[in-house]
């Protein structure tokens, strides 16, 4: 039957499948996918429509959904074998299955509920074909990180090419709180889709508050040492800026949030290229006093984040009344700026569901105010967490990230105060 994927290794390793049934499992579940999904593409070409549960005979497109149909089948076989299965095996004794087909990789590095013992250096493609006792080797202690250091969940961070050691990472460990904040998302779109709008908004305040109690008992405690001997090599625990792993999430976070601004203005660039004036009779836009008030805020706000970085930052960091302070100035700086140009938009009558120039300048208006409502609530966390009676060099990681977020809605501020005045102005000109 072949051989399964890698990532297939942690159910044969956790004791949930055997590695017979997981093979069989595997290819019931692939086929029945493929067969299942792949012809309804095809009946889509010749013209079959979405969620449509009923059709004339005739149309060609029987074969292609008894195709699916049979997939179907085929799948739920695999669902209901994987079920059996997990059943069956849970109930019998566990041990170790090892690595049942010599795989080269280390998913097939026996683990535990802890994980793998000691962290190896990897300097090939097939390091369990390289050191057959590797694995040995590993549950024995013998490589990085035997032991812990902070007393919770650790691993290592390394440079991206040369896997170099850059710093000691803290593992988040078990909670409840980052279920309830899925659970609370799942539910607040689908309550939305069923147009219960007061049970959404409640599941996606559980949401919000289970990530920010989450995130919270993640923040560095008092005990927390500033640098780890691990193996002769000391290294800081913890890191900030593009050196962290999560400054670079955010980064990533930003790229699509940017896409989603794009979007807006390019539908605000489409609309205005239709109208015969920009912008459209019927519609106008914020006075040059409110644009101007907008940008001067959003800069406002992010040279008052900048100082509050550099006080941060500096060898012997500022009070934490300083550092709340610049923190809740460049807070209402930005808010400002986003009422301003509200403002501004309102006063020149705004009216989304008149004309659609005026749609998608509340479009780009709306997603700034998320950004804003974001900020505030980021604004409070950082207010909360300099507020302890701890060194303030233990929210530099939270600092950082914060403050990326924050700049870029500073900066996507001035976008939206400026966007329809440079259409306008390219459109007369």
């Amino acid at each position: 039957m072949g051989s399964l994927p890698p990532y297939w290794a942690p159910l044969v390793n956790g004791h949930m499948l055997s590695e017979r049934s997981a093979k069989r499992v595997f290819w019931l579940m692939f086929g029945g996918f493929n067969l299942a999904f792949f012809p309804m593409h095809v009946s889509g070409l010749l013209g079959m429509p979405r969620r449509v549960y009923t059709y004339p005979a005739g149309l060609g497109f029987e074969p292609w959904n008894l195709l699916s149909t049979a997939g179907a089948v085929v799948l739920a076989a695999g669902v209901a074998l994987f079920v059996f299965d997990l059943l069956r095996w849970s109930l019998r004794p566990q041990r170790e299955p090892g690595d049942p087909w010599r795989a080269p990789s280390l998913e097939w590095v026996g683990t535990h509920s802890y994980g793998i013992r000691s962290i190896p250096t990897v300097d090939s493609r097939y390091p369990l074909w390289d050191t057959p006792q590797l694995a040995k080797e590993i549950e024995a202690g013998q490589h990085w990180l035997p032991a812990v250091v902070t007393g919770g969940r650790e691993t290592l961070v390394t440079s991206p090419r040369r896997a170099e050691l850059r710093y000691l990472l803290r593992v988040s460990g078990p909670s409840w709180l980052p279920l309830a904040a899925a659970a609370g998302t799942a539910g607040f779109f689908l309550l939305l889709t069923m147009e219960l709008n007061v049970a959404a908004f409640a599941a996606g305040v559980a949401a919000i508050a289970s990530l920010i109690g989450w995130l919270w008992s993640q923040e560095p405690g008092p005990g927390l040492p500033a640098t780890a001997d691990i193996g002769g090599v000391v290294l800081p625990v913890g890191a900030w800026g593009p050196r962290a792993h999560s400054w670079w999430a955010m980064v990533v976070l930003l790229v699509v949030d940017t896409t989603i601004f794009l979007s807006f203005g390019f539908a605000h660039l489409h609309v205005s290229m239709q109208a015969t004036t920009c912008p459209p009779p019927g519609a106008a836009q914020a006075s040059d006093s409110a644009t101007l008030a907008a940008v001067g805020l959003a800069l406002l706000a992010s040279a008052l984040l900048a100082t509050m970085q550099r006080a941060l930052n500096r060898p012997r960091p500022a009070s934490r009344l300083l550092l709340i302070a610049l923190g809740l100035a460049a807070s209402i700086a930005t808010a400002g700026s986003f009422a301003a140009l509200l403002g501004g938009h309102l006063d020149a009558g705004l009216a989304p569901r008149a004309n659609a120039w005026s749609a998608t300048v509340a479009a780009m208006l709306g997603f700034q105010g998320l950004h804003v409502a974001i900020v505030s609530l980021m604004a409070i966390y950082l207010c909360a967490l300099w507020s302890r009676r701890l060194p303030q060099t233990l929210s530099r990681t939270s600092t950082s990230n914060v403050a990326l977020f924050w700049h870029f809605s500073n900066v996507q501020a001035v976008l939206v105060a400026i966007v329809p005045h440079l259409v306008a102005w390219g459109m007369k000109s």
